[in-house]
């Protein structure tokens, strides 16, 4: 496949170097000299210095032979203009990030179909989402669901007084679920039955999502009832956030904080039953006077990443059971974890892990990416003359770094043993490390083919 990325921040860059490690061929277009330089340095992609709304620049890349392209610059308009551009030329799949809520949100037709783009994504709508769901299952740290939210998957963290801590995984009562990885200072491991759990280990557990509230409950999981939500800015992903939650009829109180007098006015007129103030999320005495510590979650997403950290200390010094910050820079979101944040989110990581979901081909349905490692989530439908169909699960040479956590027949969740058997038709969620992504399609999807 050949793919053309225009714009080489942390999206593009992302996003290109995901594609050219799957074998893609992949060009970069960007306007910006030295980060030109730096991309072609570190990548194994070609790379265009020039503006991906130019014709003729997009004609050096190649578009004429393009399957995709992708926009991701800081404008806007750009993007749009160079997705229509490469409409033209008979590009079968665009996608272009576009911030501005005037372009986004169309009365009567989606964006895309007014627009003739195939995929338009939000960065502020994306984070708020992703943040939603963690209110909704506070007791996690990031969520994801799988073949039409019938499967569920969980980050959590063990903590010292967990009953998980020092236990092998062999001796858990697993029927139920699947522990598809553990994260260890910045590490990914995808473990076997001999490994063990320690504290402040981060684990990856796979369930039935009708299932998921018994399988926490087993494995010593409290789950929290959410009724006070404080969101420190209004900007769009804050008003986002609090729009979003309304729509889901929660019972729920929200109060959003925001320094702009006059932004606090429009934001107050955007949502419904959300109590918006004026103030300074830094302000100690405002936080103590608005009742912070009473909250159940604080949720710091202003576009200042320093005053995301500090508020959410203060917040939790304060009280809060869980904090999640927003930040621009996704290389301090470690440590902001470390200093005692609980959720760190990163727009453009969120970003560009929404356009791999969306631009990934044939067989493969679906795509989260994870961690640091860039450790990937697989939703994929087994092919009739693939190696591994008809075959019991231990007669499968699995490959290493990859670890099979449901199996969706028709209707049915089934969490694999040893003796499950593989059909062809069945969804599955593999949790894979990139060393094993290409062995886990040949097993699957294309061994068949060759």
């Amino acid at each position: 496949m050949k793919a053309i990325i225009i714009g080489a921040g942390k999206v593009g860059f992302s996003i290109a170097q995901l594609l050219s490690d799957e074998n893609h061929d992949v060009v970069v277009i960007e306007q910006d000299e030295e980060r030109a330089q730096l991309v072609d340095q570190v990548l194994d992609v070609q790379v265009i210095n020039g503006s991906g709304a130019s014709w003729k620049v997009l004609e050096s890349a190649g578009v004429r032979h393009a399957n995709m392209v992708v926009a991701v610059t800081e404008i806007d308009e750009l993007n749009m203009i160079a997705c229509l551009l490469a409409k033209q030329y008979g590009v079968k799949t665009t996608v272009a990030r576009v911030r501005n809520t005037e372009y986004v949100e169309t009365p009567q037709f989606s964006p895309e179909s007014l627009l003739g783009i195939d995929m338009i994504i939000n960065p502020e709508r994306v984070t708020a989402l992703e943040i939603a769901k963690i209110v909704a299952n506070p007791e996690a740290l990031n969520v994801e669901y799988y073949s039409q939210g019938q499967v569920q998957m969980v980050e959590l963290l063990v903590e010292e007084k967990s009953p998980l801590a020092g236990v092998r995984i062999n001796t858990l009562d697993s029927s139920k679920y699947v522990i598809v990885a553990i994260t260890r200072k910045n590490r990914t491991i995808v473990p076997s039955g001999s490994d063990s759990i320690y504290a402040g280990d981060h684990i990856y557990v796979v369930a039935n999502t009708h299932d998921m509230p018994e399988v926490l409950r087993s494995i010593g999981i409290k789950r929290h009832r959410v009724e006070n939500v404080i969101i420190l800015g209004g900007g769009r992903t804050g008003c986002y956030i609090a729009q979003i939650l309304e729509k889901k009829r929660l019972p729920l109180n929200i109060k959003i904080i925001e320094k702009d007098p006059k932004r606090a006015r429009e934001v107050s007129h955007l949502v419904k039953n959300t109590l918006v103030i004026n103030g300074d999320g830094s302000d100690l005495e405002l936080l103590e006077s608005e009742n912070v510590g009473q909250a159940d979650i604080y949720i710091a997403v202003s576009n200042d990443d320093k005053l995301n950290l500090l508020s959410s200390l203060i917040a939790r010094n304060l009280g809060v059971p869980k904090t999640i910050a927003k930040v621009k820079r996704s290389d301090i979101m470690p440590l902001m974890q470390q200093v005692g944040v609980d959720v760190v989110f990163s727009p453009r990581l969120l970003t560009a892990g929404a356009i791999l979901k969306y631009i990934r081909r044939g067989d493969i349905i679906s795509v989260t990416v994870l961690g640091e490692e860039h450790a990937e989530m697989i939703e994929l439908v087994v092919q009739p003359k693939s190696i591994a169909a008809d075959k019991e699960l231990s007669k499968i040479r699995f490959p290493r770094g990859s670890v099979l956590g449901a199996i969706v027949r028709e209707d049915a969740v089934i969490i694999p043993t040893g003796k499950s058997i593989i059909r062809a038709g069945d969804k599955l969620m593999v949790f894979t490390l990139p060393t094993s992504i290409h062995k886990v399609e040949k097993l699957f999807i294309n061994g068949g083919k060759h």
